[in-house]
């Protein structure tokens, strides 16, 4: 076990590399080609020894430890949708700051999608660069590229399952949901070599009088189900869930009931009105 703790909890149980690489290969995070990670690092208190780059380091060294293939990251911008360019080499993520310190990493390959990047980390870390879709969420996207790969699997490391799965809207793109639209936005793209171009770029987005819940009830089903594995970590939880499992289960939800993921909704709510940042405030989700 190493010598130096990284955090403890609440109930003051300091908690070491060895027990958090200890409890992802428990949920299955290490059988698997590929690991899309979503991440919240705020597991308990800092160990006041460590500084934050060592901490973030040591947890990016805990994920690559697994030995999985490619390591996929959330790096989304949203660019255009607040109205700045997008820099493929400069523009920071809102993921938080585990994945922003991976981005800056030499071995880090980013997409180039001005609105839902993703880095790529490990083997085959190109994988995703022949998604060439104008839509996010839409066919030949990233999204639909890893509904295609082999063996990949979903690890929650810290984030809220049911809070912040952005793959549901991409399902929900595919289903073509009628509580979401199509909404074009433009700016210009500042490609790996530093060439500027203009592009336009849709994102699917909910309908501006639609409410929508979180993915409580498809958790537990899922955890009933042994399909989303879950495991205690200091103040937090970390889960898994195989891509496969996620898609029939977000699939067939909404074939079975179009209110699952949203509260029942009228004609007249299907507005076609992006609400997002309407008051001012920076575009962080879609």
């Amino acid at each position: 076990m190493n010598s130096l703790p990284l955090f403890k909890d609440d109930n003051n149980v300091w908690v070491y590399k060895d027990d958090i690489i200890a409890k992802l290969k428990e949920i299955g995070a290490c059988n698997c080609e590929y690991l899309f990670i979503h991440t919240d690092i705020s597991f308990g208190f800092l160990n006041p020894s460590l500084k934050k780059k060592e901490y973030l380091e040591e947890l990016y060294k805990c994920l690559c430890s697994l030995n999985v293939g490619t390591l996929i990251f959330p790096a989304f911008t949203y660019s255009f949708c607040n109205g700045e360019d997008f820099d493929v080499n400069n523009s920071k993520t809102s993921m938080g700051v585990l994945i922003e310190y991976i981005r800056k990493k030499p071995e880090a390959h980013r997409t180039l999608d001005p609105l839902l990047s993703l880095i790529l980390v490990g083997e085959n870390k190109t994988a995703l660069d022949d998604a060439l879709s104008m839509h996010s969420l839409g066919e030949n996207s990233a999204f639909d590229k890893i509904h295609r790969l082999n063996n990949l699997k979903f690890l929650f490391f810290g984030a809220e399952f049911d809070e912040y799965f952005t793959y549901v809207h991409y399902v929900e793109k595919m289903l073509n949901v009628p509580y979401r639209f199509d909404k074009e936005f433009s700016g210009n793209i500042i490609d790996y070599k530093g060439n500027k171009y203009f592009d336009r770029h849709y994102i699917h987005t909910q309908c501006g009088k639609v409410k929508l819940k979180n993915y409580s009830e498809m958790k537990l089903d899922l955890i009933k189900e042994n399909k989303l594995k879950i495991a205690k970590l200091g103040n937090k939880e970390v889960c898994c869930i195989s891509e496969q499992d996620a898609y029939k289960a977000v699939h067939d939800r909404i074939i079975n009931n179009i209110n699952s993921f949203v509260e029942p909704f009228k004609e007249d709510d299907l507005t076609h009105e992006y609400t997002f940042g309407k008051n001012g405030e920076r575009v962080t989700h879609c």
